[in-house]
Order: C-alpha cells, then sequence, then structure tokens
C-alpha cells in the first residue's frame, strides 16, 4: 500500500467526505412539480410494475407495501392522497375478492412523463454546462470509484468476519 503522510490522508478524506456533503445538499426536490418525493417513489413504483408486467392489470397492495418497506396502513393511507388527486386507482381482483390491484391512472401515468422530461431537461443542461464528453468522464470516474468502494466495503466484511470467527 502507497505511504502517505498523515497531512496528504486528511487531505484526500476530507475531499471525499465534502464532496459526497455538497451533492447530498443538493436541492433534488427543485425538479419536482405536483408532487413529494415520497409520491413520486410511490408512482414510479407502481408505473415500473406496470412496464414490467403488462399483462397483470395492476399491482397488489400488499406488494407495494413490501417492495416500499412500509406498512399496508402507510401505503393505503397514501394511495388515498393519490386517488384523491386522480393519479392512480384501486381495483378489485376479480379472481380473489380480498386482494386490491393499484393501478395508475392516465393522468398517473401523464404525471410520471412530465416528472421524466424535467429530469432529462435537468441532466442535459448539465451535459450542456460540463460538455459531453467530459461528463461521460466524470460518470465513468464515479463508476470506478463506486466499484472500488464496493470492492472494499467486501473485503472489510469479510475481514471483520474472520476476525469474529476467530
Amino acid at each position: 500500500m502507497e505511504q502517505r503522510g498523515k497531512e496528504q490522508k486528511d487531505k484526500l478524506v476530507v475531499e471525499f467526505f465534502q464532496t459526497m456533503c455538497a451533492i447530498r445538499r443538493l436541492n433534488w426536490d427543485s425538479l419536482l412539480r405536483e408532487v413529494s418525493r415520497r409520491e413520486v417513489h410511490f408512482l414510479k413504483t407502481i408505473e415500473q410494475f406496470h412496464c414490467m408486467h403488462p399483462d397483470i392489470p395492476g399491482m397488489y397492495v400488499n406488494d407495494l407495501a413490501e417492495q416500499l418497506g412500509i406498512t399496508k396502513s402507510g401505503v393505503s393511507k397514501m394511495l388515498r392522497h393519490l386517488e384523491e388527486r386522480g393519479l392512480v386507482e384501486r381495483r378489485v381482483d376479480p379472481d380473489n375478492r380480498r386482494n386490491t390491484f393499484v393501478c395508475l391512472t392516465e393522468e398517473g401515468f401523464a404525471l410520471g412523463e412530465r416528472q421524466r422530461d424535467e429530469h432529462d431537461a435537468f441532466l442535459l443542461r448539465v451535459v450542456d454546462s460540463l460538455g459531453e464528453a467530459r461528463y461521460l468522464e466524470i460518470l465513468a470516474g464515479v463508476r470506478e470509484l463506486t466499484q472500488c468502494m464496493e470492492r472494499e466495503l467486501e473485503r472489510t466484511n469479510e475481514s471483520k468476519k474472520t476476525r469474529e470467527e476467530t
């Protein structure tokens, strides 16, 4: 392992954490129109299910709760709110009347499309600002950094398990 002085190590660590904090502080909610971040998460989850299973009339409430990692009552509360706004609808499963499907309405799909357009426009402005080559170079660097960190975390966890076993 390469030897570094304490000052150099401190600088590298501080640079990393300052950059991560700056990214975390970005106001991503400013890109949202008409919906909250939590509502977007709900709608995207339902939309992804629609895309992956076009032959199924909707997503079960229980599956939505499980996928979102929240209680069924929490899902029901959010769905009531989204239903009142005309973004989703619930339908009783004709094959098992105890189950309820959740579907996006046309307005729900349209809202998702507007949100995607807004995000795409934002990212294209970033690409234009940096230049496409620089943008792709930065993304490749971030991807490489992430993969390296994943490997190091795996090694750390393996090492920790080995120490605990002995």
